[in-house]
């Protein structure tokens, strides 16, 4: 009778440690298992899918406005350049392909400066383009004043001209694109620099989250072994002591 006592008060008294396994059959044991072990694989890809994106978005930014910004302040210097060579090319020969060269190259230095005007990031960008673009079209004027001289048939002031006045207003254009430029190039270094430390960010991130997720999924196996696998193997060896016992007998 006392043993009879005592085992309903065992049964109760499990629940310290083996309660959840006396409240969950052995089959919604394993699937609580796996299905830890499932959600920090899902975790972890979802981790991962996220610090890719922020990349993504990062290297979009750079691209994006950085990158067409510094090509756009190249392509209108070099338009300038082209310009300053057909300006030398029609006082050597007055031959008027150059004036049409001028005309288009014109045309893409004043499209290359709109462009760069849009992609600007911030206040000093958007004033140097601007400095740039009037100091462009400065420079213009005193040029188309110049080949209207030389076309009036006045070369030797036209060429003077070109070596002094105009050519001066060349070098202050000049500089200030190169201003300008010098800004675009330090952004895309500064947004290199930002998207290589977000990049090792990450992989610490990632790292962190992997060694977590592997003390985790350790525990998750060991919490199995010991809630199912081990009393199965008590139960089995249980039954081959009660065989054993039945056949000696």
């Amino acid at each position: 009778m006392a043993e009879k006592n005592t085992r309903p008060g065992t049964l109760r008294s499990g629940g310290g440690r083996l309660g959840l396994s006396r409240r969950l059959t052995p089959d919604l044991q394993v699937l609580v298992g796996l299905g830890g072990l499932l959600g920090l694989v899902a975790a972890a890809v979802l981790v991962a899918v996220l610090l890719i994106v922020g990349l993504r978005n990062d290297a979009t930014e750079l691209a994006g406005r950085q990158v067409e910004y510094a090509s756009a302040v190249d392509t209108a210097a070099l338009s300038a350049k082209g310009i300053a060579n057909d300006e030398r090319g029609f006082l050597m020969s007055g031959r008027v392909e150059f004036l049409q060269q001028i005309e288009d190259r014109t045309a893409a230095a004043r499209s290359a400066f709109d462009a760069a005007a849009l992609q600007a990031s911030d206040g000093p960008q958007r004033r140097a383009v601007d400095e740039a673009r009037a100091g462009f079209e400065r420079w213009m004027d005193a040029l188309s004043a110049e080949l209207a001289t030389f076309q009036r048939g006045d070369h030797q002031a036209a060429v003077r001209a070109s070596l002094g006045s105009t050519r001066a207003l060349r070098k202050t254009y000049e500089a200030s694109l190169a201003r300008a430029g010098a800004l675009g190039h330090r952004a895309i270094e500064a947004a290199s620099s930002s998207m290589w430390a977000s990049s090792s960010r990450s992989v610490a991130i990632l790292l962190v989250y992997l060694l977590v997720a592997l003390v985790a999924g350790l525990g998750v196996m060991l919490w199995i072994v010991r809630t199912i696998l081990r009393p199965a193997h008590t139960l089995l060896r249980l039954l081959a002591d009660q065989e054993e016992a039945r056949v000696t007998t």
